[in-house]
């Protein structure tokens, strides 16, 4: 970095490498690599993260692939009347399809005692008209846990899902009374969920603490898929109009 010296001269500093830069420079001797981003929505997106992980695993064969998380999804669907072909097709490409595939590749790689963990919604246990198809993603996503924990168990690897109620992400949608009150009102428990309590019950469901936990779903949604509560006379979508972005989880 140039700076003015005495008699209008130049001098010149020595700017040390930023700790960040070196910190990545060492996590990637380590190994690690930065995030990478594909759609998950197509086949080809789906084969680039698994080839993707093949490539990493041959770079650094020090290392083993041992957890597979299915957590990427799309949410709020468009209800029943408004659902058209394309949106069927795309809800279930990203959050049925996607984890199917990327599990069918990744097993190949995966050692004994691997895990795989899904992530479903408590959508999938009560009727959601207005969020129809995710609904049903969903449920799909619990039906491919049951078949696939046999599927793989063979080999030695597990596979369960988690259960999330609506999860604080940050959405503004969780800063407005209505919003939460709407959300809050489905768990027996009160309130929703952090992220923190669903990560838990993802490293539980990963780790040697779940050795004989296969075929398995952990509810964690604070008591809302026990059927106790009354009928709604709303969706988050309505409640969230005109919000757009990020959906709440």
């Amino acid at each position: 970095m140039a700076h003015g010296g005495p008699a209008g001269r130049r001098r010149i500093r020595r700017v040390p490498v930023p700790r960040a830069r070196r910190g990545a420079r060492r996590r990637r001797r380590r190994g690690n690599q930065p995030p990478r981003a594909h759609d998950l929505g197509t086949p080809e997106g789906i084969e680039a993260v698994a080839e993707c992980v093949r490539e990493l695993l041959e770079q650094y064969p020090q290392y083993r692939l041992r957890v597979l998380v299915n957590n990427a999804a799309k949410l709020l669907s468009p209800s029943f009347a408004e659902t058209e072909f394309a949106d069927f097709d795309r809800y279930f490409a990203v959050n049925a399809r996607a984890p199917f595939f990327l599990a069918q590749r990744l097993v190949q790689v995966m050692p004994e005692g691997g895990s795989i963990v899904n992530v479903s919604s408590a959508s999938a246990h009560f009727s959601s008209p207005g969020d129809i198809v995710y609904a049903m993603s969903k449920a799909a996503v619990e039906s491919l846990t049951k078949n696939m924990a046999e599927a793989v168990a063979a080999q030695g690897i597990r596979v369960n899902a988690v259960i999330p109620g609506f999860t604080d992400n940050g959405h503004p949608g969780f800063g407005k009374p209505a919003v939460l009150e709407y959300m809050s009102s489905f768990s027996v428990l009160g309130g929703v969920s952090q992220p923190e309590t669903v990560a838990a019950a993802v490293a539980f469901l990963a780790s040697d603490a779940a050795a004989r936990t296969t075929g398995a779903l952990l509810d964690v949604t604070g008591g809302s898929i026990l059927g106790a509560r009354g009928s709604r006379s709303h969706s988050v979508k309505d409640l969230l109009v005109p919000d757009a972005g990020q959906a709440p989880g």
